[in-house]
């Protein structure tokens, strides 16, 4: 498909897979730079502001759940932001100034990686329009049995599901059940290492745990238009526009009448495994 084919499917699915959209010298690079950055977890007792741990980890033999902002760690990162297999089709959705609002590496260690239960991004991270979309590169062969996201095609049209617990707070997980949300035409997002998906803000999408005696890590690039102000945490002008990856710094702000509702009160932090570690309804644990 070329760029404007991939731009009407995401449309009306909200979502797009692109196999084959990085090189295996991109891959092979790729994975050998976030090898030994996660080297460095080795010998770690607890949590820090790089690395997130499963519930098994041991200094010893270390369980890397998630690498945070890695674009911060190594430029490798952030220069595959602007990769022209994945940007062309960023600015035809974000427009044609983009920042990069975030980005993360979620791990699931061979047969010790933790699910991630349904949810929509735009419950965790609201803008002042919904001029952002998440890039997601496969590091590894992905399938269903170590933990492939499941999307859920044309949920972006709406609405945005409650992401609350009454007790709890933002909890970051939509409980499918008591929403009587139709999971039947969830699709796998599988494919050799080098397949990158790009989501639609709104679109609902998780993941099961990792069954397999194989490791599955997804680099996760989140853009923005350069106007997309984002409303759930606070800015540092210089560090906020040195993630700027086309088009000048603004303060010009474009809006839109969307539905919001901010990620507060949260007991978790930022953190989607300890915020989903509070949901009353799990659909991912009940997998065999």
């Amino acid at each position: 498909m070329n760029t404007e084919q991939m731009y009407q499917q995401y449309q009306e699915e909200g979502y797009v897979l692109i196999p084959g959209a990085l090189s295996a010298d991109d891959v092979r690079e790729l994975q050998a730079t976030t090898d030994r950055i996660t080297a460095q977890a080795r010998g770690l007792t607890e949590e820090n502001a790089m690395f997130d741990f499963e519930a098994g980890h041991t200094p010893d033999a270390p369980l890397v759940q998630r690498l945070k902002k890695p674009h911060r760690i190594d430029p490798l990162y952030f220069a595959l932001a602007k990769h022209p297999a994945i940007f062309g089709l960023v600015q035809r959705i974000c427009g044609e100034n983009v920042r990069l609002s975030h980005s993360k590496i979620n791990m699931k260690a061979a047969r010790a990686g933790s699910p991630l239960e349904w949810h929509q991004d735009w419950a965790f991270a609201p803008h002042t329009n919904m001029s952002t979309c998440v890039a997601s590169v496969m590091m590894d062969d992905v399938s269903l049995e170590n933990g492939a996201m499941q999307v859920l095609p044309g949920s972006h049209k709406g609405p945005l599901l409650e992401h609350h617990d009454p007790e709890f707070g933002f909890v970051g997980a939509v409980d499918v059940v008591q929403q009587k949300v139709d999971l039947s035409k969830a699709a796998s997002l599988v494919g050799p290492a080098g397949t990158v998906s790009i989501h639609h803000p709104m679109t609902m999408h998780g993941s099961g745990s990792n069954r397999s005696g194989k490791q599955r890590r997804i680099l996760f690039l989140e853009y923005a238009a350069s106007d997309a102000f984002p409303l759930f945490y606070d800015v540092d002008w210089a560090e906020y526009n040195s993630r700027l990856l086309t088009g000048p710094a603004t303060s010009a702000v474009r809006t839109e009448p969307n539905v919001i509702k901010l990620p507060f009160p949260s007991r978790a932090g930022s953190s989607i495994y300890k915020a989903q570690a509070l949901a009353r309804e799990r659909q991912f644990d009940k997998v065999a």
